[in-house]
């Protein structure tokens, strides 16, 4: 480099002006797409990485594992009471909660720890290179420290968190996610303010054999639920045999493992028992609900949850009993989950309960033809429905025309 101040004659100095000028511009955009792309991963209410996020790490780490080797453990949290605490206070107070709990998570996690907001109420922690008895520990650290952070805001607000671990309990995605939804829901139902193992859910089946007795009488109790759930609403008679029919045909026709079709047809029997909770007249009001009466059978799903997972054995058909009404689009309820975060059951639970309810007779309509249920599937193939699995479903349905299911 020259020291004269007239190093570089004046076409020089314009010619480097605007290689400096070429060269900004696309390091400046470089640095803008990073910046939006970071913001694309983080949930704005938390502070924490999002849903989106989560499915694309959690199944990275499932492809490190099969190609490097090692451990991991997924963790997931919920907040026990939330709902309680959003609707008494309302929805701002409740994102400012969810705000606190984020933080919490972001202190006590490790720095090799990622965190994330998983939906509603609910947290996801993934531990790379993180065996069982480690993640215990992590979870513990940060059940106590919302129990503690939130009694300090006057929250009557405590976390359940469930914990599986890569390979042992779950090689791929969806079998650890599985698992750990197995033990959250074992945490939830065993009274809250707890982190459970699904290893140790599992392992201590067989020291609880002194309870099984128990455990059938609870069993026989619910089935007679359903029972009596059908019985009082005159409109949907034999609904749940005909659901789980029609589910059991589409989960074979998949080519999923016996183990699986079982649940499916067990969740089928069961996806309606909380409508116990629903008034008479409101099951059987011929017209249009109002806001009061579509809450109320809005949260059938929760409340047969409820119900079902007092029964260990029933604790698999959790995720299809709550997600069947979810939308494939992700407008559904009770979480709004989309595409293929929706449990493959409940996604096929969806399309039997849809079926059948299209082509009975309701308070407010007629039967469909089952020919216009089926062109009202495939309508809805994309939107509120699987396509995929809709169009597995169609021989189904088209059978049912001169077959019955």
């Amino acid at each position: 480099a020259s020291r004269r101040a007239d190093a570089y004659t004046h076409e020089q100095v314009q010619l480097l002006e605007r290689l400096a000028t070429q060269i900004a511009v696309p390091v400046d955009n470089s640095r803008l797409y990073a910046k939006a792309e970071q913001r694309a991963r983080i949930d704005e209410v938390t502070g924490l990485f999002n849903r989106r996020h989560f499915d694309e790490r959690l199944q990275q780490e499932v492809d490190l594992g099969n190609r490097y080797g090692g451990v991991f453990s997924l963790i997931l949290i919920d907040l026990d009471l939330f709902k309680t605490y959003n609707d008494t206070y309302g929805h701002a107070a409740g994102d400012r909660l969810l705000g606190e709990v984020g933080k919490i998570v972001r202190k006590s996690m490790r720095s090799t720890d990622l965190a994330f907001r998983y939906g509603g109420d609910e947290f996801a922690m993934i531990l790379p290179q993180t065996d069982s008895g480690a993640a215990v520990v992590v979870a513990e650290r940060i059940r106590g420290r919302i129990a503690q952070e939130m009694e300090k805001m006057d929250a009557r607000i405590t976390a359940s968190l469930g914990l599986a671990t890569w390979p042992s309990d779950g090689a791929t995605r969806d079998t650890l996610l599985d698992a750990a939804e197995r033990a959250l829901y074992y945490a939830k139902k065993t009274g809250g303010n707890r982190a459970c193992v699904v290893s140790r859910i599992l392992s201590t089946t067989a020291e609880r054999i002194s309870e099984s007795a128990k455990d059938k009488e609870a069993l026989n109790v619910i089935y007679a639920l359903a029972a009596t759930i059908e019985a009082k609403d005159r409109y949907t008679y034999g609904h749940s045999r005909k659901v789980s029919n029609y589910a059991v045909a589409l989960a074979e026709k998949l080519g999923l493992p016996p183990e699986k079709v079982a649940v499916i047809s067990t969740a089928a029997l069961l996806h309606d028992i909380g409508k116990i909770g629903i008034p008479d007249e409101v099951l059987n009001r011929p017209g249009a609900l109002d806001a009061q009466a579509w809450e109320m059978v809005r949260a059938h799903p929760r409340l047969s949850t409820t119900i079902v997972s007092h029964v260990l054995d029933l604790v698999s058909c959790v995720p299809a009993i709550l997600h069947h009404h979810e939308r494939w689009d992700g407008s559904g309820y009770p979480t709004g989950l989309k595409g293929e975060n929706i449990p493959i059951e409940a996604r096929i639970l969806a399309i039997a309960d849809a079926f059948d309810a299209m082509t009975s007779s309701r308070p407010y309509r007629g039967a469909l033809s089952y020919q216009e249920a089926i062109a009202e599937m495939k309508r809805c193939a994309g939107s509120q429905f699987d396509p995929q699995l809709v169009e597995a479903f169609l021989p189904i349905a088209l059978s049912a025309i001169t077959e019955g299911l």
